[in-house]
């Protein structure tokens, strides 16, 4: 037979360790209100200035997308004067994000194709590092600074970046037209064997009478005349 449940009488009801730690609870609430509502208050401050600055964040990223593509848009219309100055203001006002850094890439194209290779290589140093999503521009910006290295005559380094872009390539074709840049270079210089390698990757895999087979054939040639002559 179950006894019945023992009533709690009111001198146990206040030992009671729960309804202690209510109270105790309740009393520290009430002895600091006002800290409490300065933490939430502070807390509720760091939430909104987080909000805000991802959304500024959001909002700078998308204007400066905005402008980059009116750069590119001016530049596709031959304004090669006012696109530079819209490539510039990206630079200066986004240059840590995306725009920004491909702002800097197109400056270091337009350098580049006016022969101005001081002011390529200082725009191309601020993004050597920047590994951009279409691996197109990465390719292009470790050739531009292998040309400028070649047109230095430094010829290691110049090797260096065209295995940086080889490695950044793709496409099938691309690889080939590294490769055979590469090739050059080192028959420049007298390494056959790495000249001779190159081609024959070439050779390899290229279609026939695609203009890298030919060029690779000419290559070829080349090799076997400069190594019977020196």
């Amino acid at each position: 037979m179950l006894k019945p449940r023992r009533k709690i009488i009111k001198k146990e009801l206040k030992r009671d360790p729960y309804i202690e730690f209510l109270a105790s609870a309740k009393d520290n609430l009430d002895k600091n209100q006002s800290l409490y509502q300065k933490i939430i208050l502070g807390f509720a401050i760091a939430i909104l200035a987080v909000i805000f600055l991802m959304n500024n964040y959001q909002d700078n990223k998308s204007i400066s997308k905005e402008l980059l593509g009116k750069a590119v848009i001016t530049m596709a219309n031959g304004d090669i004067d006012n696109a530079r100055i819209q490539f510039e203001f990206v630079s200066d006002e986004y240059g840590n994000n995306e725009a920004g850094s491909l702002a800097k890439y197109y400056l270091s194209r337009l350098h580049f194709s006016e022969k101005d290779y001081l002011a390529a290589t200082s725009y191309l140093n601020e993004i050597r590092n920047t590994d951009f999503p279409l691996t197109h521009f990465n390719v292009s910006k470790f050739k531009m600074m292998a040309l400028i290295a070649m047109e230095n005559s430094e010829y290691d380094e110049a090797i260096s970046y065209y295995e940086r872009a080889l490695k950044n390539a793709d496409l099938q074709e691309q690889k080939h037209l590294i490769s055979l840049d590469m090739a050059d270079i080192t028959l420049t210089i007298g390494d056959f064997g790495r000249s001779m390698e190159l081609v024959q990757q070439v050779l390899d895999n290229a279609e026939p009478r695609s203009n890298n087979y030919t060029r690779a054939e000419e290559l070829f040639g080349q090799i076997k005349y400069t190594q019977s002559a020196s």
